[in-house]
């Protein structure tokens, strides 16, 4: 995918999550209990980042460490703000994050690298990701095991892995092992890597060390 291309999808998602954000969130308040296992490795007062953290749902798995939730729609951290008005919420591009170097303790991407396209911009957002992290950092990396006829799903167009779902609604269909290999080019050290699965959602998880 050209670098043009791929920076279109990216303004066109932004804009679409930023109109939707509203009824969007609101089919966002059930939790997903079977990613409830890797928010269980994050310690009491750890420095903790949801990259793509929506309305912030996954923050009641986090309630004791010290948390910021991040999303690059402006729009989607209004909505986080209302619900958890106590939890810090920041507008953030993960291909420059506002956060200083070896930062963190711990960073979650709940499905949202699977809607970055193109391996040039993947890679740089998980190369910006582990410069954030401390030296002893975790990520915590899922992504969609998805088909085109996925679940209740259905994409509507696109060649090959790249498709999209809904308007703008850009997706990358990662089959498993594509997590650890693109998080080894990155640098980390891929611990574990499995298949979280319950009724109609199945999840690509990978658990990394930088």
């Amino acid at each position: 995918m050209k670098n043009k291309d791929a920076q279109n999808i990216m303004r066109n998602l932004q804009k679409d999550y930023n109109l939707t954000a509203e009824s969007f969130s609101a089919t966002r308040d059930r939790m997903w209990p079977e990613l409830k296992f890797l928010f269980d490795y994050s310690k009491k007062n750890e420095k903790v980042l949801d990259l793509g953290c929506g309305n912030g749902r996954f923050s009641k798995y986090l309630q004791e460490t010290d948390y910021t939730g991040a999303d690059f729609s402006e729009k989607m951290i209004e909505q986080a703000k209302k619900r958890f008005p106590d939890k810090k919420f920041v507008v953030a591009d993960v291909l420059n994050l506002p956060f200083e170097d070896n930062y963190f303790d711990k960073i979650y991407s709940v499905a949202m690298i699977h809607q970055i396209p193109s391996h040039k911009y993947r890679l740089e957002a998980l190369l910006e990701i582990k410069r954030t992290l401390k030296p002893t950092g975790q990520i915590f990396l899922t992504a969609w095991k998805a088909e085109r006829g996925w679940g209740s799903h259905r994409f509507e167009r696109g060649e090959g892995k790249d498709v999209f779902l809904k308007r703008e609604r850009y997706y990358y269909l990662f089959e498993k092992g594509e997590l650890s290999e693109l998080a080894e080019e990155a640098g980390f050290k891929v611990k574990e890597e499995g298949l979280a699965q319950q009724d109609n959602r199945s999840n690509i998880y990978i658990v990394a060390r930088k």
